[in-house]
């Protein structure tokens, strides 16, 4: 059974992941990727609870939708020019954060002790990753603690990075780089996660698909779902 503290960790995290996946627009402008989701570091019957994870991202003329679910959670985040929607629901507690896009460059400005620009190691591997050919890079990046962390990202360069400026929160290692991520990792606190794109789909989207209804959820600040999990 979840203890509250540590569900609230998990929530939190996930909140996390799906704004940094939702930084990503591909060059092309209508459809979707799919991503299989793996997180490390959760206690046995945790991880089995959740089970399989699943993360969808739907994309049409500058509007993204990140649909992230498990046997135990959803979690859906709509972002476009206005701003930014975010629905959460786990073991019955439903939450919705929204930021207008003015509200989201106010706390980018009021970040202190922003992290080094990344160093890109492009090599020479590839592999196929959802039909597409990934190419790998290493990224280097520096903490406030001026510790090294190497991560390493197998990306497509079919697609554009839209976030070239790594902008958000844990998503400095975006900046520069020179596609779109298929395959990559990342962590809050003790958690890891791992993102695999597992399929591309190119067929139309409607636009409905972009709407999202807040009724029946827990409106909550940005600022209140980080301190969710113990942040600032």
């Amino acid at each position: 059974i979840f203890k509250i503290n540590q569900m609230n960790k998990l929530f939190s995290t996930l909140a996390v992941v799906a704004l940094s996946v939702l930084s990503l627009n591909a060059q092309i402008k209508e459809g979707s990727i799919t991503y299989a989701m793996t997180i490390e570091g959760l206690p046995p019957e945790q991880a089995a609870m959740i089970g399989d994870m699943e993360n969808k991202v739907t994309f049409k003329n500058g509007k993204s939708l990140q649909e992230m679910s498990s046997m135990m959670f959803t979690n859906q985040t709509l972002t476009d020019d206005k701003g930014m929607v975010m629905l959460m629901e786990q073991m019955g507690n439903k939450i919705a954060v929204k930021q207008t896009k003015e509200e989201m460059e106010k706390e980018e400005a009021k970040q202190k002790d922003k992290p080094a620009d990344p160093k890109m190691e492009y090599t020479t591997e590839t592999k196929t990753i959802a039909g597409y050919e990934c190419k790998k890079v290493i990224v280097t990046m520096v903490g406030k603690d001026k510790k090294e962390e190497k991560m390493d990202i197998w990306y497509s360069d079919k697609f554009e990075n839209n976030n070239k400026e790594g902008k958000g929160q844990g998503m400095s290692f975006m900046k520069g780089l020179k596609g779109m991520p298929f395959e990559f990792a990342g962590g809050q606190g003790g958690m890891k996660f791992k993102m695999v794109a597992k399929e591309v789909s190119i067929d139309p989207v409607a636009d409905s698909k972009f709407e999202l209804s807040t009724e029946g959820y827990k409106m909550m600040t940005m600022d209140e779902l980080k301190a969710m999990r113990g942040g600032k």
